[in-house]
């Protein structure tokens, strides 16, 4: 090459990659903006607003009695919608201690500067844990990046999970550990080819004592223990390393009860201080067969509000619909889950047909309690059994498929969109 023909040279090998650079910004401009701008500068927000938006703080609170030696609150929360109990003169708090156990450390450090620990602050970490678990868990189904960076967003976006997310309130607080629990025995088994009995075991444990509802992911564990092609004190031990740290929390919450109430068996939902409403459903029983209507009607059919101009007339204005406090069908929210519901039965493996009867059982759970978790975004009690189910749904989407639809992109994607529309004007 002489050096009169150098300059051509340079000039055809720089048109050849601008028209390259040109082509692929013609082609993905509307993708990568979609994908990776929108969706993400929402999460940031939510996690933002996981930080400014405190709401109640009752496990830090009890953090801070478990701290001091205490099993009732140092200082008084009283009053309609705090859900106090109140027994011989102290109040208490009902759900299970592990969030608050969780919290002691850090709740102990801040006191040392005199600074009060709010439970927002540890929620972006577990946030982030999440979308870990799920994206390694697509990773794991040979999904490629790009498909499970958006499954990932599908979750935390575009399901339930993006109003527990966005506000750091001590119910939610609570399904948001419990979510992260899930995702992380689960990323535990389906990630690891000699599996941690114990450690699966111990999740189990944490799950337990943080919303017994979501527990029955012990039974789907269990039961890939029983299916094992093994000798049967084989089976024996693996089931005893499961086993035991369930038991262990058993006793503990039974303990924890006794010394709050005299009775093991009483967590003391039954002494709440609720909105009449409440203790009107409570009457029917904790759990029953009665409740299981008017749960599956917000988890499956209950629709967004909508906003009128007036009282006197059908006219809509801006927002023009809006969230449902009393739940949203988790179809409103996560609609790409209708695709699961498609499949039929025996195109189920055996592992997944496992799985599914986990996810029944705890959502059997759910829809026979007295509560509906009001003031909330869609239905939040589902995620006791939600992660089982969006696992599902991978796991068939794959079988099925080798990536992502564009149509399936979009509904994953637009679903988190449209739920950020409806929760933007619930938590400002």
């Amino acid at each position: 090459m002489d050096c009169t023909t150098l300059p051509f040279y340079f000039y055809k090998t720089y048109s050849i990659r601008v028209r390259k650079i040109q082509n692929r910004l013609l082609i993905t401009p509307y993708r990568e903006i979609l994908i990776f701008t929108v969706p993400v500068a929402i999460l940031i927000f939510l996690l933002a607003m996981s930080f400014v938006l405190e709401g109640s703080q009752q496990f830090p609170l009890l953090a801070q009695s478990f701290l001091h030696g205490h099993l009732n609150f140092l200082s008084p929360i009283v009053g309609l919608g705090q859900d106090p109990i109140f027994w011989h003169g102290k109040v208490y708090w009902g759900d299970g201690p592990f969030p608050a156990m969780l919290l002691m450390p850090f709740v102990a450090l801040w006191n040392i500067s005199h600074y009060f620990f709010f439970q927002g602050y540890l929620t972006w970490f577990l946030i982030v844990g999440i979308i870990f678990f799920i994206f390694k868990l697509a990773r794991t189904l040979s999904y490629s990046k790009e498909d499970s960076f958006i499954l990932t967003l599908g979750f935390a976006l575009g399901s339930v999970f993006i109003g527990v997310a966005s506000v750091s309130s001590s119910w939610f607080f609570a399904q948001v550990v419990t979510t992260f629990l899930l995702f992380w025995g689960l990323y535990e088994f389906y990630t690891r080819k000699h599996k941690r009995w114990w450690l699966l075991g111990l999740i189990s444990a944490l799950i337990l004592m943080t919303r017994s509802t979501a527990a029955p992911v012990f039974i789907f564990f269990a039961l890939e223990i029983w299916c094992l092609t093994i000798a049967t004190n084989k089976k024996l031990k693996k089931f005893a390393q499961l086993s035991l740290p369930v038991v262990a929390a058993l006793a503990l919450l039974g303990l924890y009860n006794f010394l709050r109430f005299q009775n093991p068996l009483n967590g003391g939902y039954a002494h709440q201080l609720l909105y009449p409403s409440a203790i009107e459903s409570r009457s029917f029983g904790m759990f029953s067969l009665m409740h299981i209507p008017a749960n599956l009607y917000s988890a499956l059919l209950r629709a967004p509000d909508p906003v009128l101009r007036d009282n006197t007339s059908w006219l809509l204005k801006f927002p023009y619909i809006e969230n449902n406090i009393y739940g949203m069908s988790i179809f409103v929210t996560s609609p790409y889950l209708l695709w699961l519901f498609t499949n039929k039965w025996s195109s189920f493996d055996a592992r997944a047909r496992r799985l599914l009867i986990a996810a029944s059982l705890s959502a059997l759970l759910v829809l026979t309690y007295f509560g509906i978790g009001l003031m909330q975004f869609g239905y939040r009690y589902s995620l006791d059994f939600l992660p089982e189910l969006f696992l599902l749904f991978m796991i068939m989407y794959r079988k099925k498929h080798s990536q992502l639809s564009g149509g399936m992109k979009m509904l994953l994607l637009g679903s988190g969109v449209f739920n950020f529309y409806l929760l933007i004007h619930f938590i400002l």
